[in-house]
């Protein structure tokens, strides 16, 4: 990784922090859309139910897709 690149890690701390400006919430889930597995990060308002969605209906909320994800920072 570049020493320019954030992990994905802090991607994902920046990601919550500007969702909880905008009064949003945070959703991971596993990718089962396609064979490169990995996890699906959504942004959506906190009434939105997203687990309950349609894969279909979730892309209305798709941010990020991330390999992998640390539990640190790893940058």
């Amino acid at each position: 990784m570049s020493e320019l690149t954030p992990c994905n890690y802090c991607t994902l701390l920046r990601i919550k922090a500007r969702a909880k400006k905008e009064g949003k919430k945070v959703t991971i889930l596993p990718n089962t859309s396609s064979q490169l597995g990995g996890l699906n990060v959504y942004v959506h308002p906190k009434e939105v139910k997203l687990k309950e969605l349609a894969l279909i209906a979730r892309e209305t909320y798709g941010g990020v897709w991330f390999w992998s994800l640390s539990d640190h920072c790893v940058c």
